[in-house]
């Protein structure tokens, strides 16, 4: 480990928890029994602090652990599929880069953490977030939070915010578990973790290996040859409970991954089997959080946080070059909230963000364009935020904020947001409203790529609001609800073909309806279905609907466990209609249904197995042109806890 990043781990670059309080509210001892329907759902990511999500007007899905296991999915991408409001969309089965929208929106609209710390690429072209080398069986629960979040995070959240947050230990002594999974295309998964608590430390480790022979990620007649992935991790969290206040924390991850792709390739022709990517990521962060503070009225925490993702292309063809992409983000928060009354909390802070990025060539020309100069170029955030959360009457819960950011190379920018829900207990009755404006600095390829980049870009602005409902009938055996949205996004960053680099060449407007029903009809049963209907158009250019966007997407969910016995069944499936490749044309995609099973079988409490098929239906489909995804594949796999 070179000097920096052992500087680093030391310094704490990363943070446990940085936007979310004391990080894991609902994480209980595992003895003690709770009954879940007393228990509200409590979420950080929506407002920074911790919150049951019927307060929140915010529009707010979490992925816990137990949906999680019922699944038995092993990628981060397939879960996310299936929530209402999200688009993904990749260029191949394992793809470093992940589009994952929310409303219509594109993926560099989203953020996605990890325990608070961004995933972002910031020397991408657009800070795409790398999510497929994330270890599903480190995961406590996922949050997504839909709308606009810049006034709690700052750039990149018109669309949303994803949070990602990671198991650690709940229970006295130590807690082991290894596992492996094989199945179709060569796939062989393994892991191990241990977690546990002694005396006032707690603590959680976990490690990861995969590797497939895969299949030909293009689908083109040039290349028809299997395309390897392979991923290892390493993830760990140490927490010391340094008295009745103050408590102090560490996360660290470390993954490298190697997928083999097809390129094109200026002497064999376009998409020659001809090379790989290599992906090498460190977060790591260092949180101190005091709470009940002043007789319980001060709850404060400082934090820092750093990651860095270094991406290299290879080609192994013949007239050989390297692309080499390095970005790091440093953070260092700092937030407090004022509990002054019960039913008022105020929290306010500031954050100092710093985004780096390296990229080069390799000084080869590629495609017939010149070699260009490579880009070594940063920039600095400094947001000061605040915010209240206020219950002024009875079952009436608003909380809204505002953002003054002072970004390096701009111009300063305010953000603010406003929620309201209101609970009408007699009818099982929840109405939520939300409005928000937020933005996008461009990044920095974006900016300063010397073929491509344009220096006098300005930030994209996003304005949004939605409004919605939900409804409990039959004793909460049915939840049903649905939340009308609108996006507005000016000064819209794309890529202009008359001057061949990146501008402020439109605006995009996108709008529609989010449904849901969740059925509990008997114990140890749950079904839920989801319904998306957008629509989405560039304002200058009329032209609708945008590229990648489904006007309809659905998805359900089943669970049974018969009896509360050993055995577990889970069908979940999702449709996506037909998507155009062009804004207003293009190619056309066709609409696709994927259904995946599994069965899991309880030994006793330290064994289970199970066996899950994905693409049940044999689905021939495409989420991206000419790039292959698999048909029916089947997987068996073992868990073993001592």
């Amino acid at each position: 480990m070179n000097r920096k990043r052992l500087a680093a781990w030391v310094m704490a670059a990363g943070c446990w928890g940085l936007t979310h309080g004391s990080a894991v509210a609902e994480e209980k001892d595992a003895e003690e029994t709770l009954d879940a329907k007393s228990m509200d759902t409590i979420v950080v990511t929506a407002t920074r602090t911790e919150t049951p999500v019927d307060q929140l007007g915010q529009s707010v899905t979490v992925i816990d652990r137990s949906q999680i296991e019922a699944t038995q999915l092993t990628n981060v991408s397939d879960l996310l599929r299936q929530v209402v409001g999200i688009d993904f969309r990749s260029n191949g089965p394992h793809s470093s880069t992940s589009n994952v929208g929310i409303r219509g929106l594109s993926g560099y609209h989203t953020k996605v953490l990890v325990n608070g710390i961004p995933l972002q690429d910031t020397a991408g072209v657009q800070q795409m977030p790398v999510i497929n080398d994330i270890n599903v069986n480190d995961i406590e629960r996922i949050e997504v939070v839909r709308g606009p979040s810049s006034t709690v995070y700052g750039s990149n959240a018109l669309g949303g915010v994803i949070n990602i947050i990671t198991r650690r230990g709940k229970t006295k002594g130590f807690k082991g578990n290894v596992g492996g999974e094989y199945g179709s295309h060569g796939r062989i998964r393994t892991h191990a973790s241990g977690r546990g608590v002694v005396g006032k430390v707690d603590y959680s480790l976990s490690l990861l290996r995969e590797v497939e022979r895969g299949i030909s990620a293009q689908d083109t007649p040039l290349n028809g040859d299997d395309d390897s992935w392979r991923n290892m991790q390493a993830e760990g969290t140490i927490g010391i409970q340094l008295d009745e206040h103050f408590r102090l924390e560490f996360f660290g991850r470390y993954s490298t991954s190697d997928e083999e792709y097809d390129m094109a390739n200026a002497v064999w022709g376009p998409y020659v089997d001809s090379g790989d990517i290599h992906n090498q990521r460190w977060m790591t962060g260092l949180r101190l959080a005091g709470t009940d503070l002043w007789n319980g009225l001060l709850d404060t925490s400082l934090s820092a946080s750093y990651s860095e993702l270094m991406r290299g292309y290879r080609d192994d063809s013949g007239w050989s070059w390297n692309d080499r992409y390095t970005g790091e983000t440093r953070q260092i928060n700092w937030q407090n909230t004022l509990h002054l009354h019960e039913r008022v909390d105020l929290t306010f802070g500031i954050d100092r963000t710093r985004d780096s990025a390296e990229v080069d060539d390799g000084g080869v020309p590629s495609w017939g364009i010149p070699p260009s100069v490579p880009v070594d170029d940063r920039q600095r955030t400094t947001a000061v935020f605040a915010a209240l959360q206020v219950e002024p009457v009875d079952n009436l819960f608003l909380n809204g904020g505002v953002r003054w950011n002072d970004n390096s190379e701009f111009d300063s920018e305010w953000t603010y947001t406003a929620a309201a829900a209101y609970l009408i207990e007699s009818t099982g009755t929840r109405l939520k409203a939300s409005v928000g404006k937020s933005y996008r600095a461009p990044s920095l390829y974006e900016l300063y790529e010397p073929t491509y980049g344009m220096p006098d870009l300005q930030p994209e602005t996003g304005t949004a609001w939605d409004v919605g409902f939900e409804q409990d009938v039959m004793d909460d055996k049915v939840t049903f609800g649905s939340t009308y949205f609108s996006n507005r996004v000016t000064d819209y960053i794309g890529f202009n073909l008359a001057t061949y680099r990146y501008d402020q060449v439109s605006g995009i407007k996108t709008s529609g309806l989010e449904s849901f029903v969740r059925l509990r009809p008997i114990e140890n049963l749950s079904l839920q279905l989801t319904h998306t209907y957008q629509h989405t158009n560039s304002m200058e250019e009329e032209a609708s609907p945008l590229a990648f966007r489904p006007r309809h997407k659905g998805s359900a969910d089943l669970t049974w466990q018969p009896n509360g016995g050993p055995v577990r069944f889970n069908l979940n499936g999702l449709y996506v209609g037909h998507q155009n490749t062009l804004d207003g044309g293009g190619e056309h995609l066709d609409a696709y249904t994927l259904i995946n099973a599994a069965i899991t079988y309880t030994m006793n409490e330290f064994v289970e197995f199970y066996v899950r098929t994905e693409n049940l239906l044999n689905e021939n489909y495409e989420v991206a042109p000419n790039y292959n995804e698999y048909g029916r594949v089947y997987y068996v796999g073992t868990n073993i806890s001592f």
